[in-house]
């Protein structure tokens, strides 16, 4: 089954991911062990079921739409229910995300993307030619 999922990043990082993949991150949610109370992190990279404000999620001036070809059962092994008050939260490897997925640049901020330097149409991906 697919399903259409929302990524937000830096235009150099969205760049990178439509060109070469995506990269596994380290994320800190401010989650505790319950027995522990050691930090807990996930890594991986976060996706969300649709696009998040800036206070609700990592910044970014470029907003990827990333279509997911996983099992219900599989994606939501990666889920991290109750994170989000009005949203969904998954952090996914970046090996299976790459192997499962078809990523689209779909928004970029206009303020932010005039310093951006060009890269070469030779070197974009066919989406964005």
């Amino acid at each position: 089954m697919s399903l259409v999922l929302y990524h937000k990043t830096s235009i150099a990082d969205a760049r990178q991911v439509l060109k070469e993949g995506y990269a596994d991150t380290e994320w800190d949610f401010g989650l505790r062990d319950a027995k522990t109370g050691e930090d807990v992190s996930v890594t991986g990279v976060w996706l969300a079921n649709r696009p998040l404000a800036d206070e609700e999620g990592p910044p970014g001036d470029a907003l990827l739409e990333v279509t997911v070809e996983l099992p219900d059962d599989e994606l939501q092994s990666f889920e991290l229910s109750g994170m989000l008050w009005n949203a969904r939260l998954w952090v996914v490897p970046a090996d299976t995300l790459n192997l499962h997925s078809q990523t689209k640049m779909v928004r970029v901020d206009p303020r932010t993307s005039w310093g951006f330097t060009r890269m070469a149409d030779e070197d974009l991906p066919p989406e964005l030619k």
